[in-house]
């Protein structure tokens, strides 16, 4: 899940030889066009039941899909447009760590979800970390509802309504040994106590409504996120926030290695928020998923934005030859 373009054809490469060779590969993977590349058969596996099978010349993406979420592959982005609100957030002349001589300016609109696309290396992570206040900036200002946002501050951020889900949801979006229900009462314990210890009952109600409306797979809210799938790991991510009210969310590879289904959770979740009038700057290396998720995309090379694309002109190519320069 982690090799670049390069690395994944020389894997399935070295896949082809073994076949050749007469040994059978069991390919377990969520990125469909590489099961497409490589499959003579397919069995599609839901809620751990077998929901079907396709044979060579029948392995197509939005077969595998519909089998994968139990409905047609044209409504799993789901795309909604927007009326392009005012700017949330504005990033005036930004520079980061990671590129400090490089310039970025970008604003985020309420009610969007704006792409920001890259090669691994680009600085669309450092510019994350810089926003919430995890990173310093170098240079420039980020400013939120037409307000600078205090420097190196994430206390302040996530006062001022900012809420960032991170690449790495293991090492920095959940404490694994917790259990559901503190994971996701984290950021709201000022909330949850009154000059006395956490309330334990408004925590599990906190949890369990969370669990309903993300569709959360769990025994108990007092399981430990350890247990948890990894699709299931992420919408607790998306729900400590979501807890928060955010007006700005920020979420970093949302969907990377989880399964459709989950997929299909997350972008259901991001459109509501964009419909209630979130600004969302999502950070994403899937082409299908900027395309069809995203209201526009902004693409980033060396710390510095190459241009920005409408919906109309959303296409992989467009994007590629933008992150390449």
């Amino acid at each position: 899940s982690s090799l670049t373009l390069s690395e994944t054809n020389r894997l399935l490469a070295v896949i082809r030889g073994l076949k050749a060779r007469g040994v059978a590969v069991l390919f377990i993977s969520h990125r469909l066009a590489e099961v497409e590349a490589i499959a003579d058969r397919v069995v599609v596996l839901r809620d751990g039941r077998n929901a079907g099978e396709l044979r060579a010349g029948e392995i197509e993406r939005g077969r595998m899909v519909a089998m994968m979420i139990g409905r047609e592959h044209n409504r799993f982005y789901e795309k909604r447009a927007h009326a392009a609100g005012e700017p949330i957030l504005e990033l005036r002349n930004v520079s980061t760590g990671a590129f400090p001589d490089a310039r970025t300016n970008l604003a985020v609109n309420k009610g969007e979800i704006l792409g920001l696309a890259g090669l691994i290396g680009a600085g669309r992570t450092e510019l994350a970390r810089a926003i919430f206040g995890i990173d310093p900036v170098v240079r420039g200002e980020v400013v939120l509802d037409g307000v600078p946002l205090p420097a190196q501050s994430v206390a302040a951020a996530i006062a001022r309504g900012v809420c960032l889900i991170p690449e790495d949801r293991k090492g920095q979006g959940l404490h694994l040994d917790f259990s559901v229900a503190m994971n996701i009462a984290l950021p709201s314990l000022r909330r949850l106590s009154w000059a006395s210890p956490v309330s334990r009952l408004h925590e599990g109600a906190m949890a369990e409504d969370a669990v309903g409306r993300l569709g959360i797979k769990v025994a108990s809210v007092r399981s430990p996120v350890a247990e948890l799938s990894g699709g299931n790991q992420q919408k607790i991510v998306l729900a400590k926030w979501l807890a928060m009210a955010p007006k700005l969310l920020i979420v970093d590879e949302p969907t990377r290695g989880i399964d459709i289904g989950s997929k299909a959770e997350v972008y259901r979740v991001l459109q509501a928020l964009a419909d209630a009038g979130v600004g969302i700057l999502m950070i994403s290396s899937d082409m299908e998923e900027l395309i069809g998720v995203s209201s526009r995309v902004a693409v980033m090379r060396r710390g510095e934005i190459t241009g920005i694309l409408a919906a109309d002109q959303l296409t992989e190519h467009a994007i590629l030859s933008l992150a390449v320069g």
